[in-house]
């Protein structure tokens, strides 16, 4: 009874207000986050009440939405898309990570490591 009861107050504030409360007042973009939508919508399940609540909550408070800053962030949808100008080509032997830490280290004048997820695009 108790769990149930904290999953009802949790919808009752709102999922957006509650896990992006940094949202509020900032500019909202058009998009919504599906995220929120998806968590608000879950509060269907206990109710239409609950579900409500949440989603006017977070329509009202404008935590439903990316902010322009988050969604401009994300935005970048296609290679046309990015900016190619702050970007440097360094010149490896082969494409492994250490080479590319190598490049781009003596590049920068300073010792970079690089996750091991790290994926070398070669250009030809």
């Amino acid at each position: 009874m108790g769990l149930l009861t904290l999953v009802l107050a949790a919808q009752l504030t709102g999922c957006g207000t509650l896990f992006h409360g940094d949202r509020r007042g900032k500019q909202a973009s058009t998009e919504l986050d599906p995220e929120v939508v998806i968590l608000d919508c879950c509060g269907l399940f206990f109710g239409i009440i609950p579900g409500a609540v949440a989603l006017f909550l977070d329509f009202n408070n404008k935590t439903i939405y990316f902010t322009v800053d988050e969604y401009s962030a994300n935005k970048v949808s296609s290679i046309d898309d990015i900016d190619f100008s702050t970007m440097k080509a360094v010149k490896m032997d082969e494409a492994t990570v250490e080479a590319a830490e190598l490049a781009i280290s003596r590049e920068l004048g300073r010792p970079v490591s690089l996750s091991s997820d790290f994926k070398i695009i070669a250009l030809q």
